[in-house]
């Protein structure tokens, strides 16, 4: 026994334990760090893979920012996870060690779905778009075939597996002190740095450090413009700029439109995903039949007012980009197409085979709707187009015959690569898998996929005509068909498939066809129109309003052959402006960049007084 004093003794047991602590916590810091060490080289390979389907910037200042933007970034997004653990960690190893395994399976998984998704579409996933796939509606949008659940079950499996892996690792060969101190302070410089260089690059315009921020998720860097011209450093000046905006003043002046109701119906038949170039007679026979009768015109060369169904639809209605959604969802003003055919006793008949509270058009377009009809029964996109074109013909039957009637049907299996066996025209034809497509992917199976559901929903459209023919409606109907965008399948060979990603023909040019009962000869037309020439179309047309378009739409009277000098369109996240085929876009950091019709970059900057009038369009109906 020892002959120590007892409190020498307690004294050295609480010192023996102190250090204990102190090298349980030391080791447990650094075994952190080291498995975000190794999970931040895993996602760098993750980053330089967005970075490679972007594309890379030579410039030296570019390679720089890309270089430290890469290690700052995503190992600021590996320490959160770290950071999470080791305040689990004061509830005990195995809270730390659990929290650490959980966050790197969700980061690693949600990386390479957001590495797919921006391969396809050039954005990442965000809240709107999760908000969209936990929907009601979430099912009808997002369709993904059995093979697609399947490999998405092994790559969680396979990542799950690392992991686990990693964490063993961390654990047992654990960082030493210096290690660690370089590691955080490598991650610092990079971070400061990063941040820094954008701040810097943004007030002098570097348009390859400006539009970096865009290929990385969660990359918000940090900007000093104000700071840095009250500190008198003379900003260069852009030649592009969306001006400010103040409050929203829609429509700019009180319509004037007769007082008397007119008689012409109004039929509005939108379809999903509904390319520019579906329009033959051997895609859609039966429509490309009803293009060539009297009164029905043909627009060659039509283009939507954006890449998504948010976007096309928006501008579709109010002839306005999607850039003045939020404001007009929360003041709830409808379009002023939908404000005059309501004020005028027009019957109502709205038939969208996918729900429409996702995108929230029951919302803006559809507010001022009484028992709004949401969506299509049925397991499937066919069926549910089915059922609308259905439901459409049976409130033919019942509704008022005293009054007018406005109806909309929207289709999508041209969007959901849906069908049913009996329009399996094309062959072979393979069901869609995303998880598989690459820039080599050969898209013939899948166009063939594309084209059975277009020749689908030809017939569905058909019948619609037919039955209004039948009835004796289509001589006092106004009848316009187009699609709220378009679909690639790889067309620039830059591996874009679908739509949301550019403002190509690819992705925006729709068919466009208008019958009008009262103009009986057939007419083509091949100068540009847009989706914003609707609204000024049917409220001249049919209600004989006599405002200037300008006072309600950015567009005009598709009959206007005046030259229209400029299209804009609006995404989720960036806005452009077309002149000719040359695509100017603006993203949500304040990056430009410029591509022509085939997604090649432009060298040089394209027309800027026009690309500065097409901009202040997205601010004309603010005040």
């Amino acid at each position: 026994m020892s002959s120590l004093p007892l409190d020498i003794r307690i004294q050295q047991l609480i010192s023996v334990q102190d250090e204990y602590k102190r090298y349980n916590i030391d080791v447990t810091l650094r075994s952190t760090l080291t498995f975000c060490l190794i999970q931040t080289l895993l996602w760098d390979v993750v980053a330089l893979g967005f970075f490679y389907i972007n594309g890379f910037y030579t410039d030296p200042w570019g390679l720089i920012f890309t270089i430290v933007f890469i290690v700052g970034h995503i190992t600021f997004l590996a320490l959160v996870v770290g950071m999470l653990g080791l305040l689990f960690g004061l509830i005990g190893p195995r809270a730390q060690q659990t929290v650490l395994l959980a966050g790197g399976i969700i980061g690693s998984f949600f990386l390479t779905a957001d590495f797919v998704v921006f391969s396809q579409y050039r954005f990442h996933i965000g809240p709107s778009l999760l908000g969209m796939f936990f929907s009601s509606a979430g099912r009808e949008i997002f369709v993904f075939s059995t093979g697609m659940w399947l490999m998405g079950g092994a790559i969680i499996l396979a990542i799950t597996i690392t992991e686990a892996a990693l964490l063993v690792i961390a654990k047992r060969w654990p960082l030493s002190r210096q290690a660690t101190i370089i590691f955080g302070g490598v991650w610092l410089f990079c971070f400061l740095f990063y941040n820094g260089l954008y701040a810097w690059g943004k007030f002098y315009m570097v348009p390859s450090i400006m539009a970096q921020p865009r290929v990385l998720p969660f990359a918000y860097p940090t900007s000093f413009n104000r700071h840095l011209a009250k500190m008198g450093f003379p900003p260069r000046q852009s030649p592009y700029f969306i001006p400010k905006t103040g409050s929203l003043t829609y429509p700019l002046a009180p319509l004037s439109c007769p007082a008397d109701k007119p008689t012409k119906n109004i039929l509005i038949i939108l379809v999903d995903a509904w390319r520019g170039d579906m329009l033959t007679p051997q895609i859609m026979p039966q429509l490309s039949a009803w293009a060539k009768k009297p009164g029905m015109h043909v627009f060659t060369n039509h283009l939507s007012g954006g890449n998504s169904t948010m976007g096309g639809v928006f501008s579709f209605f109010y002839g306005l980009p999607h850039s003045y959604w939020e404001d007009v969802t929360t003041q709830h003003l409808q379009p002023v197409l939908m404000e005059q055919a309501l004020q005028r006793g027009y019957e109502p008949g709205i038939f969208a085979s996918s729900q429409i509270t996702s995108p929230a058009f029951h919302r803006n377009i559809f507010s001022a709707i009484p028992h709004l009809r949401i969506g299509s029964a049925g397991n499937s996109s066919w069926e549910r187009d089915e059922n609308a074109v259905h439901d459409f013909k049976a409130f033919l039957q019942t509704r008022d015959t005293k009054r007018p009637f406005f109806g909309f049907i929207f289709l999508d299996a041209p969007h959901a690569y849906d069908y049913p066996p009996q329009a399996r025209k094309f062959l072979p034809a393979k069901e869609i898998n995303y998880l598989l497509f690459t820039n080599h992917t050969d898209p013939t199976l899948y166009f063939n996929q594309y084209k059975n559901a277009v020749y689908f929903t030809d017939g569905l459209i058909a019948q619609v005509l037919e039955d209004l023919q039948q009835r004796g409606l289509l001589k006092d109907t106004f009848v316009v068909i187009s699609a709220d965008h378009g679909q690639e399948l790889n067309d620039s060979h830059q591996n874009y498939w679908g739509h949301n990603s550019n403002f190509t023909d690819y992705q925006t040019k729709v068919p466009l066809l208008v019958y009008d009962p009262s103009v009986p000869d057939k007419q083509t037309v091949d100068y540009r129109t847009s989706h914003h020439d609707i609204a000024p179309t049917l409220l001249q047309a049919v209600f004989g309003c006599s405002n200037p378009p300008s006072d309600y739409a950015l567009g005009k009277n598709l009959f206007d052959a005046t030259p229209r000098p400029f299209t804009v369109f609006a995404g989720h996240t960036e806005r452009a402006v077309r002149i000719g085929d040359a695509i100017t876009v603006l993203d949500k950091f304040g990056g430009m960049y410029q591509y022509d019709n085939t997604l090649r970059p432009l060298t040089t900057p394209h027309n800027t007084a026009t690309v500065r009038e097409g901009l202040k369009s997205f601010r004309r109906f603010y005040r």
